[in-house]
């Protein structure tokens, strides 16, 4: 019995001296507890909470552009209603902006209910709808019928956001003979919307900034603890640990793509046990009151990059720094992309692995889409490019003629080049590209470049920092996660 009692004694001195991170039995420093996070991942949280003068002024700027007299948004225009009403209690909410109105903005929402308050929690009702998000009167939503006939009495022309389309059918019934006439209900807000969201105002970049600060701290979390042997799905379990700390979600599903993996652009995955020798692509973001982070790295799990993974990765981060140079006012949007691509194109012809930079079809084997978009309420925030058609990447994405809009202060913006050398791409030649060019162009390809294409298969690199555009220049928002080889390679080998 008394064995049993030292030994049991021994055990528990050994888990507290653990626990308290401090000597272990052997007289060693103990590691860190798998779920304590040091404070060094924790950012003191100095974004501006909700503000209603910022949704009031932008409710202002929307009436002074809309056709119609009163505009009517409801939440089923998602990210559009949150931009004008910072409202995200529920689904069935619908907004009224009447400028000439004794209340300029009224708010429909359904009411707090107990029963839904003990199936799903609190959400706000009529008394939030005017005390938080300042609306100068607020209605159940049962009553927006009988409330909006007055509103629109006279046929007074009404804005209306194109995804309300139950919207418009309910207007165009709501009042009879007294609805807006035929023609006078104009979908004229999702572009006005859009148009404005483009160009972030200061509590939005505030929002960025945390985001994109948290998201940076979660790569940095990853490169001190990852080791082959772990699984994908540890890797982001750090990732989002820290995001989880901080307060914040994720602003999309978290990309962790180790090895082969790493090539697959959006790889869905996380069950790949990492080996020595692999690439770990993590592409992450946190969000801020729903403001989304987007930031890329790819890092060599063992905590050194093979001389092919760096050689390729150098290629790519001087693609993506020297693209940075161009995202500033004086610029059109696209022009940061197509320096990164030209870039990228010129290192694959020296490095043996493009036989002729004309060739549009041997560029496209390697260039996959655009390297910068918006972010903001989505990861791939709304908004015009200019005189591209964002769906079709085959008209613009190796034209650098097609250069979209000027870039203008306030926009915040990714630039995110990559290389993606799947194992067995050049075997699917003819059924990529078998309709722009002849079987023989295609084979003789595969047979030169077969050589130097296999020295680096299976590699698969993405770059990705958050910019945000000045009256003069940019900030780069993600600087706090590391690129740099060197920067990479002693923080992981502390």
């Amino acid at each position: 019995m008394m064995r049993i009692i030292i030994l049991t004694a021994v055990i528990a001195a050994m888990t507290m001296a653990t626990v308290n991170g401090k000597t272990n039995s052997g007289g060693e420093q103990a590691q860190d507890v798998a779920c304590t996070l040091p404070d060094r991942f924790i950012l003191p949280d100095d974004s501006p909470g909700l503000d209603p003068v910022v949704f009031s002024a932008r409710r202002k700027r929307l009436a002074e552009k809309m056709k119609g007299e009163i505009a009517v948004i409801s939440a089923a225009a998602g990210n559009d209603f949150i931009y004008l009403t910072g409202y995200t209690g529920e689904r069935q909410a619908v907004a009224v902006i009447d400028p000439s109105s004794q209340a300029p903005y009224t708010l429909f929402v359904l009411p707090s209910d107990p029963m839904s308050t003990l199936w799903d929690g609190p959400r706000p009702g009529i008394e939030d709808a005017i005390g938080k998000y300042k609306a100068d009167a607020a209605y159940p939503v049962a009553e927006f019928g009988e409330i909006m006939a007055g509103m629109i009495e006279g046929k007074r022309p009404v804005s209306l956001h194109e995804d309300d389309r139950m919207l418009r059918e309910r207007l165009t019934g709501i009042a009879g003979n007294d609805a807006p006439a035929a023609g006078a209900l104009h979908t004229d807000l999702a572009p006005i919307i859009h148009e404005m969201r483009v160009v972030k105002d200061e509590w939005e970049v505030a929002q960025l900034k945390r985001a994109v600060a948290v998201t940076g701290l979660a790569h940095r979390r990853v490169m001190e603890t990852v080791a082959p042997g772990q699984k994908e799905y540890d890797a982001k379990a750090e990732l989002e640990y820290v995001f989880m700390k901080n307060g914040l979600n994720n602003g999309f599903s978290s990309i962790t793509g180790s090895g082969p993996n790493a090539a697959i652009l959006h790889y869905p995955f996380s069950d790949r046990t990492m080996e020595e020798g692999d690439l770990l692509l993590v592409d992450i973001g946190a969000t801020c009151r729903g403001y989304v982070a987007d930031v890329t790295r790819t890092i060599p799990v063992s905590g050194r990059f093979s001389e092919p993974q760096r050689d390729l990765y150098e290629l790519v981060l001087n693609a993506q720094q020297e693209a940075i140079k161009k995202m500033k006012p004086g610029y059109r949007i696209l022009d940061c992309h197509h320096r990164a691509t030209e870039i990228i194109v010129s290192g694959l012809w020296e490095r043996g692995l493009i036989t002729d930079t004309t060739s549009w079809w041997q560029k496209r084997f390697y260039i996959q889409y655009r390297n910068n978009h918006y972010i903001g309420l989505h990861v791939h925030d709304a908004g015009s490019y200019g005189n591209l058609d964002a769906p079709d990447r085959d008209t613009y994405i190796l034209n650098p003629e097609i250069r979209g809009r000027d870039i203008l202060p306030g926009m915040v913006m990714t630039i995110e080049p990559g290389l993606y050398l799947i194992d067995d791409r050049l075997d699917h030649l003819h059924g990529l590209f078998g309709n722009m060019a002849t079987a023989d162009e295609l084979d003789a390809f595969a047979e030169k470049v077969r050589p130097v294409y296999e020295k680096y298969a299976g590699i698969g690199i993405r770059i990705e920092d958050n910019i945000l555009v000045t009256e003069d220049g940019n900030i780069v928002l993600s600087d706090n996660a590391p690129k740099a080889v060197e920067e990479i390679e002693a923080l992981m080998n502390r």
